[in-house]
């Protein structure tokens, strides 16, 4: 099918959705050092319990396309390095990002809302303060299957001469700085290599497309 050539591109979709998500979801919030008055009535605003809700709603779509850039990038290490340990880490690394990516938002979600339904719309301030943590935590853990899948594209990527060795190579070390997400300045690593890995990556299905297409 002609539009699986396009698949690549979906890891923009997923950097969009999923920035545009954490803005809503995060924007305007109090500070996590924030004293209980302040805390108690944000989350039992409806305005603010619904920002949550549709913030949340646009990260699980961006994980959807998220996926499927995954499976894109599998296939091309698999036609760079064939069937073996690289397109296997791909495909693994990729799959745990999104499901602790999926997890953290899910954490959040149920807790920062959860004050719809509780009596009088009770908030619990280290409660939420606890979903802060743990949300965040397992989606920067997610940073040790990222890591291992741009370490794996990239050395498929070098094996084939697909890029200059000073690309491939910056790549790898994108991909060790991916691991130490938990520091957060490695997240804006992630999402630049996401993108400029969804513009690559899709030229390159078009160069296989057109030489795969009968003469």
């Amino acid at each position: 099918m002609k539009v699986l050539r396009w698949a690549p591109l979906a890891g923009i979709v997923y950097v969009v959705l999923f920035v545009v998500g954490i803005i809503l979801v995060a924007g305007g919030r109090p500070a996590a050092d924030a004293p209980p008055s302040k805390v108690i009535p944000y989350y039992q605003h409806g305005s603010h319990r619904d920002r949550v809700h549709l913030g949340t709603f646009l990260i699980l779509i961006g994980v959807f396309f998220l996926i499927w850039f995954v499976g894109a990038l599998r296939e091309l290490v698999r036609s760079y390095a064939g069937e073996g340990i690289l397109a296997t880490v791909t495909g693994i690394g990729g799959a745990v990002y999104a499901a602790l990516t999926l997890a953290g938002v899910a954490v959040e979600e149920g807790i920062y809302t959860m004050s719809d339904d509780t009596y009088r719309h009770e908030v619990y301030p280290g409660v939420i303060h606890a979903a802060n943590d743990v949300g965040y935590m397992l989606h920067s853990a997610g940073g040790v299957g990222v890591g291992a899948m741009i370490v794996a594209v990239s050395l498929a990527a070098l094996r084939a001469r697909a890029l200059p060795a000073w690309v491939g190579w910056l790549s790898v070390l994108a991909g060790i700085v991916s691991i130490f997400a938990f520091a957060f300045i490695p997240w804006f690593v992630i999402a630049v290599w996401l993108v400029v890995a969804s513009v690559l990556a899709t030229r390159a299905f078009g160069r296989i497309s057109a030489a795969a297409a009968p003469g």
